[in-house]
């Protein structure tokens, strides 16, 4: 509802309007919609989009009133502009304006003239009246004590102030906190603890505190323990309700350290040809039910975090590693997607239903592989029985790619690193991580599965999350056709089948050509509007195959038990259904990409710290890419560090972006994206999550 109140009073015709006549307009007719309306409404109010008159009755746009939106740039402490999408040009705004602004602060201001002192030439300066929206609230960092006052002691280099604490909510001297800020004044700020991450000292601190600073919880509130500890473990009757499985035997395959199974596979070749294919997945819907605690943390938190090797769940332990883990020879509920495939790779006939699974076995990828790849049958092994499994389990995974691959699907498949650390959290090396053929396995059943799920409630035409991937940029497109060119391939087109052509024409020495493929495409999101899936080549997609550990998933759970199980379907309810699952949509994507970012960063921390071992050495390495500052290199473990332009001083160098070429004005010396070079380790600095090499010749 909020979206479509904001597209009505965008629109330029937008006059104002009172609650009734929203009402109308917007095709409302229940007391709930209603309810509904008052409550958005009132945060459009809140959150400055809209006014109301002084009779409190009709809802005005702020600009009516010569108020407007804009976000501030304080780069120097005596003056700082606004940029606002109401204005051509950035305003100027001088500090007695500021209002106690930060840096990126969203604010509601106003114009004024403002007047030279030294010449007649006036020019428009923004004043601020409300701070809208701080770009920081919470601050991580150290406590420390000064002449019996504490402080906050931080590496954010966004701020520059004392950060004073006025609250240390049982914090000792030396413990790593999140500190919301209570008080911005000019000069300094104030704040009090909200969370004790832990001592300095603690292993593994520096990643949990990166965890809190991208706004994830590492505890589980004291309600949702509590919550937890009194679920109800016994299963007994549902077990009698549910359907059983066609297929007993159901193996799990997952890395060797994972502890959250939550899902399973079964296959079996029919006499007919086609394939039967079970994907199973754990019932987390079945403990975790809308607006309990569990749920609201879950909702919360978005999705498990897996940074180097600190996992923070999505959900407690006893739930993703105990109660619906879906580990072996034990009876654990689950949600059915089987299948009939045919030699196409086509879902012929499908059934989703509830059931009950106790798993055969508990398969780790490292083992599948060897007995995949090498052809050993492992005599002596536990494998050999389900051998044939494994086997039809491949032959029908590469049906499927090849499905997959013509129809459009990018497979990028580049080599991943991996954050190996000792005993005491310390980064001791870094290690390349390629999927082999039992990960691409579960990966193409897990895509059908998802496929599926999602094109059944489709055609029902009922409210969905779904997840949705745009179209490519295609300014960004161009540009790397222009690359490819000089390299010597061809991009010819810009549907899925040519960039699918172009990335398997890509030899390995040019590699890091899959990332800029990467960089130009769309982020997948989740949404309730299903636009199709482009990276896929697939119309219809959704999450549904890994509920422990994201947020949507669980949606999808619980709209399959509403819709197909329970036959709960009524189209009076679909508007505020549809609100939910655009919130939770809008939620969930915001923050999965947290978790992206900040497992990025955590990266980049480990990676620092493993190279600092290694400063003055000289490593061989290939331009990744390069920029108006420097180039990046990348080595062959993945580590990845940059070669500042300044530091490049045999020649003056110009930066070429269409062809990421950078050319020496005196010698001609040319450095492109792909070229080898030997580099010198000068920096790494941990804090800063950077490398810098220096260039010690050109290579090949």
């Amino acid at each position: 509802m909020k979206n479509e109140i904001i597209s009505l009073i965008e629109d330029n015709n937008y006059q104002p309007l009172t609650f009734e006549e929203f009402f109308s307009v917007l095709g409302l007719s229940t007391l709930e919609e209603g309810e509904l309306l008052k409550k958005t409404l009132d945060e459009l109010v809140s959150e400055s989009v809209l006014f109301l008159n002084k009779k409190k009755t009709r809802y005005i746009l702020p600009r009516d009133l010569g108020y407007y939106q804009g976000t501030i740039s304080i780069k120097n402490p005596n003056y700082g502009f606004i940029s606002s999408d109401d204005f051509r040009f950035d305003l100027y705004v001088s500090k007695s304006n500021f209002l106690n602004a930060m840096d990126k602060d969203l604010v509601l201001f106003k114009v004024k003239k403002y007047i030279h002192k030294y010449n007649d030439n006036n020019k428009d300066e923004a004043c601020v009246v409300k701070i809208l929206k701080r770009n920081i609230e919470r601050v991580v960092g150290v406590v420390k004590n000064k002449k019996n006052s504490y402080y906050l002691e931080t590496n954010n280099l966004e701020i520059d102030k004392k950060i004073k604490i006025v609250d240390l909510n049982g914090a000792k001297i030396d413990d790593v906190v999140s500190l919301e800020i209570t008080n911005y004044a000019y000069d300094f700020l104030e704040g009090k603890v909200k969370v004790v991450i832990g001592s300095q000292k603690q292993i593994g601190m520096d990643i949990l505190t990166l965890a809190v600073e991208h706004g994830f919880n590492i505890k589980f509130p004291d309600e949702v323990i509590y919550y937890v500890n009194h679920l109800n473990r016994n299963i007994d009757e549902e077990i009698k309700k549910r359907k059983k499985p066609s297929n007993i035997a159901i193996y799990t395959i997952d890395g060797d350290d994972s502890k959250d199974l939550d899902d399973a596979v079964a296959i079996k070749k029919l006499e007919n040809g086609n394939y039967f294919l079970g994907v199973y997945i754990a019932d987390v819907s079945f403990y975790v039910l809308e607006n309990d605690p569990l749920d609201k943390e879950a909702y919360s938190r978005g999705t498990s975090l897996y940074l180097a090797d600190t996992v923070i769940p999505m959900l407690p332990p006893k739930l993703s590693n105990d109660l619906c883990s879906l580990n072996p020879q034990e009876d654990k509920l689950a949600i059915a997607c089987e299948m009939v495939v045919d030699n196409k790779g086509k879902v012929i006939d499908s059934d989703i239903f509830e059931t009950v699974i106790k798993t055969k076995k508990r398969l780790t990828y490292n083992k599948c592989n060897e007995v995949l790849e090498t052809n050993n049958c492992l005599s002596d092994s536990e494998y050999v029985d389900i051998l044939p499994d494994l086997r039809l389990m491949e032959e029908l995974s590469n049906i499927l790619q090849t499905k997959n691959t013509q129809r459009g699907s990018l497979d990028f498949d580049y080599p991943e690193g991996k954050i190996i650390v000792d005993e005491k959290g310390k980064a001791i090396d870094v290690v390349v991580v390629e999927r082999g053929v039992s990960e691409k396995i579960i990966e193409t059943f897990m895509i059908l599965a998802n496929e599926t799920i999602a094109s059944t409630i489709e055609s029902l035409d009922l409210p969905f999350i779904y997840r949705v991937h745009d179209k490519p940029d295609i300014v960004k497109l161009h540009d790397l056709k222009v690359m490819a060119g000089y390299l010597g391939y061809s991009l010819r087109g810009e549907y899925g089948t040519e960039i699918q052509k172009f990335l398997s024409s890509i030899r390995e020495e040019d590699a890091f050509l899959k990332t800029f493929v990467l960089r130009l495409m769309s982020k997948a999101i989740y949404s309730e509007e299903n636009i199709g899936h482009f990276g896929l080549a697939s119309k219809t997609y959704t999450h549904f195959t890994s509920p422990i550990r994201r947020y949507p998933d669980l949606i999808v759970h619980r709209l399959l038990r509403k819709y197909l199980f329970q036959n709960d379907i009524n189209v009076n309810e679909f508007k505020i259904l549809n609100e939910k699952i655009s919130d939770i949509a809008l939620q969930s994507s915001k923050k999965e990409r947290a978790a992206i970012q900040c497992e990025y960063d955590v990266d980049d921390m480990k990676k620092a710290e493993y190279m600092e071992s290694f400063i003055n050495q000289v490593f061989e390495g290939k331009i990744s890419s390069i920029t108006n500052f420097g180039m990046f290199v990348i080595l062959p473990n993945t580590v990845e560090g940059l070669v500042r332009l300044r530091d490049m001083t045999d020649d003056y160098y110009i930066f070429n972006p269409t062809l990421y070429l950078l050319k020496g004005e005196r010698t001609n010396k040319r450095y492109r994206v792909g070229d080898n070079v030997l580099v010198k380790l000068i920096r790494s600095d941990k804090t800063k999550r950077e490398i810098d090499f220096r260039i010690v010749n050109k290579k090949g």
